[in-house]
């Protein structure tokens, strides 16, 4: 495997490691690039390397002679990493058409990177600056691996390889890891998830009973979109979820989300935390040209099973702005602290308000929905995890049981159903009309001067097909040839 590690890489990041290692090598393959390209996982968007020269001589070199494939120095790219740790390289985008190019220019527009992070090596104050000195500041053995490129070795103390391939997940120093950065005990929860892995008890309670409380919210919440951006399917997974979610480390992490009911509903934070986790596990998975991702969806899922328990609002003549349980208010100060952006706000606010719409919705539901710009997959998607969820807590049956499986069959069509009236109504929507033919009806009359009948409207439909494949065709120029064309052919009237 080590042996012919180079060949995993695609031969135009080959190229572009090559020129790398030609300015500022020798370059080590480092962290998440070894991992996935040993775990035969796609690479991220980005390299991760490691050189032992000081970096601001890696950022003159690079400038020096990396033009042809770096952006640096520009206004659109931070080059340089807080306290100067590590140097960020954006990739050139080059165009996929051209068929010419400088020979040793290296087009980057077909990879999936948009960067390289270089770093220097960590070490302690006694010690010298090793590649090994630097994995053994790593987190977890699965990421403490590198790679001299191109031809090796694998350098690997403290047997990452075995333990990826065992999907075993470590910690590289215990919990002096942790302490060197707390985010890491997040970062525990999510390579078990990722990696569908195991863990031995003590290490797993280190990460669980371990304090965030320095980790700035916004990488908190970047760790936690990672997390909620994997499936939760599978026994192990669902083990994995729970573990984590009734955690210090979680239940640190989500207090603002348990708030004390107003009213008494009986039900306790371990409830909260049960029906969270259960309507995130039933969420289905986006399609790629979905606006709301995955992490997204269950960002309000959980907002909404939290708060969901907390009170019973009505019954008990409450009136106050709320989303089941949790205010307008309190949901917009949580994501706030989180950092979320004002689009991520406006589109959990948006599931979360229209959640009681019916799974079976009328075409003028939907209608109303797309008029206020509602992410109307991701809102049925959320509305259907919901409603599975509460079937399966209210059924009393066992799983084996033919009713309790048709019921959600049941649900899963509604769900289909509502997916295909949508898509239905949006391609409709898209669909060209005839007020919006660049000429009028008295225009194509006087063209064709042809007493008023059935050719106007097959005419009309001709012309709609016709613009509806190339919207520019839409000229009163083009129209008019269009229509002459139309005429030529006499037999259509």
């Amino acid at each position: 495997m080590t042996s012919n590690f180079h060949e995993l890489f695609a031969p135009s990041i080959q190229a572009l490691l090559h020129k790398l290692n030609a300015l500022i090598g020798p370059i080590y393959l480092v962290g998440g690039t070894v991992r996935n390209m040993l775990n035969h996982q796609p690479l991220s968007h980005e390299l991760n390397l490691l050189v032992q020269r000081p970096l601001p001589e890696c950022f003159d070199l690079l400038r020096e002679g990396g033009g042809s494939f770096l952006t640096l120095n520009t206004k659109q790219h931070k080059v340089w990493t807080a306290g100067l740790s590590s140097l960020i390289l954006p990739l050139k985008k080059g165009n996929e058409q051209e068929t010419t190019c400088d020979p040793d220019e290296i087009v980057c527009a077909t990879m999936p990177l948009s960067h390289i992070e270089v770093a220097t090596c960590r070490h302690r104050p006694d010690h010298a600056a090793t590649i090994e000195e630097d994995l053994l500041h790593r987190d977890l053995t699965v990421n403490a691996m590198a790679y001299a490129w191109p031809n090796g070795p694998l350098i690997d103390p403290f047997n990452g390889q075995e333990d990826l391939r065992q999907r075993r997940i470590r910690l590289v120093n215990g919990e002096a890891s942790l302490t060197d950065d707390a985010l890491r005990a997040m970062r525990f929860f999510r390579f078990l998830l990722q990696l569908d892995g195991h863990c031995d008890e003590p290490e797993r309670e280190i990460a669980a009973e371990f304090s965030v409380e320095t980790v700035p919210r916004k990488k908190l919440r970047a760790e936690l979109d990672r997390f909620f951006s994997i499936p939760f399917s599978g026994e192990r997974r669902q083990q994995i979820v729970h573990h984590f979610f009734y955690s210090p480390l979680a239940q640190d992490i989500f207090s603002d989300m348990a708030t004390p009911p107003i009213c008494d509903t009986g039900e306790t934070a371990a409830h909260r935390c049960h029906r969270a986790i259960h309507v995130m596990s039933e969420l289905t998975e986006p399609e790629s040209e979905e606006v709301v991702p995955w992490h997204d969806l269950r960002w309000a899922a959980m907002l909404y099973a939290m708060g969901e328990l907390n009170c019973i609002a009505k019954e008990k003549g409450h009136t106050r702005s709320t989303l089941h349980g949790l205010s307008t208010r309190r949901i917009q100060e949580i994501l706030k602290k989180f950092r979320f952006s004002q689009r991520r706000q406006q589109h959990i606010f948006q599931l979360l308000h229209h959640i009681d719409t019916p799974l079976v919705p009328t075409d003028r539901t939907l209608t109303r929905l797309m008029g206020q710009d509602v992410p109307i997959p991701g809102l049925f998607r959320l509305i259907h995890a919901v409603h599975v969820t509460r079937s399966k807590e209210t059924e009393k049956t066992t799983e084996e049981d033919p009713q309790r499986s048709q019921t959600v069959q049941t649900l899963d069509r509604h769900l289909q159903r509502a997916m295909h009236r949508y898509r239905n109504l949006q391609q409709a929507k898209l669909r060209p009309h005839a007020k919006d033919l660049a000429i009028t009806g008295g225009e194509i009359h006087d063209l064709v001067r042809l007493p008023q009948g059935e050719w106007m409207g097959t005419l009309i439909q001709e012309l709609l097909t016709w613009i509806g494949q190339d919207r520019t065709r839409n000229q009163r120029v083009l129209l008019h040839d269009k229509i002459r064309e139309w005429i030529a052919q006499g037999d259509r009237y």
